[in-house]
């Protein structure tokens, strides 16, 4: 009982010493060595950012090709704006200038004459192909082969019916040529303007048709050798009826002076049903 009692009283006091001594251990000063240590590897990590949203990323590609096209949108839209303007610009022009030529050949007045005489001559002047040709070969070395009238070996023009003979139907100067209208030409009469002129036949013929056109007044049309038919317009009057028989030089019709003088000719010339220069056929110079 008291060995018992003994040992109890052992334990007891063994469990007193291990209570007073725990305090200790738990007050032992705490090292500062490792928390430096942590600090010193967190200043050699990279620095990190907060992350950004999508649209603040920018990728220079995508920036150039979008500045590219807004610089292209607004050259194109240059460039259109003067290309329609030139146009506009060039229409007005053009048109300016048509409204003033017709306006001469419309007017009947002797000042308008030599203007139309000289746009008459402009359009009738043949170009010089040859000299063209002489200085393309010089700069390029070869004729192109895709321009016809480069590689021609004709020398002298093709006349056509060159077995019939044509005379002048009056004595005048073209005044008109075929080339604005592409049907016939206006003929000034030199005749004396107080007097009738007689219109004569270029050819022997007979008479297909005799007619007030809206255009060209009393028109006769005559069939001459060869599928030859020639149109003599603007008359005041003619004998003449369908199925008549002329020789060359025979009359006709007349033309009457105006208030500005003899009215015009207008003569034109078809070979098989297709309208010619009168200026090929007949010399009028």
């Amino acid at each position: 009982m008291i060995k018992n009692s003994s040992m109890k009283q052992r334990r007891q006091e063994r469990i007193q010493e291990l209570l007073d001594v725990s305090p200790q251990f738990m007050k032992l000063p705490v090292s500062p060595a490792p928390t430096a240590r942590l600090h010193d590897h967190q200043d050699q990590l990279p620095p990190t950012y907060p992350e950004q949203p999508e649209y603040l990323e920018r990728d220079p590609e995508t920036l150039w090709k979008k500045e590219r096209g807004r610089w292209g949108e607004l050259e194109g839209g240059r460039n259109k704006h003067s290309f329609v303007s030139g146009f506009v610009w060039r229409l007005m022009v053009s048109t300016l200038l048509f409204g003033m030529i017709w306006g001469v050949f419309r007017i009947q007045q002797s000042w308008t004459l030599p203007i139309r005489h000289y746009v008459s001559q402009s359009l009738n002047r043949e170009m010089n192909f040859q000299a063209m040709e002489a200085w393309y070969v010089a700069h390029f070395g070869e004729a192109p082969s895709f321009i016809p009238i480069f590689n021609s070996q004709d020398e002298e023009p093709q006349k056509m019916n060159a077995s019939l003979s044509f005379i002048r139907p009056i004595e005048g100067n073209v005044i008109q040529s075929y080339a604005l209208s592409l049907k016939g030409i206006e003929i000034a009469p030199s005749g004396d303007s107080n007097m009738a002129l007689q219109v004569k036949s270029v050819a022997m013929g007979h008479v297909l048709e005799v007619s007030d056109d809206s255009l060209t007044g009393k028109t006769v049309t005559i069939r001459h050798g060869g599928g030859m038919v020639a149109i003599y317009g603007h008359l005041s009057n003619t004998e003449l009826q369908v199925n008549d028989w002329l020789q060359a030089g025979d009359i006709v019709g007349q033309l009457t002076n105006t208030p500005t003088g003899l009215s015009n000719l207008y003569f034109a010339m078809k070979q098989d049903n297709t309208y010619i220069d009168p200026a090929e056929v007949i010399h009028f110079d």
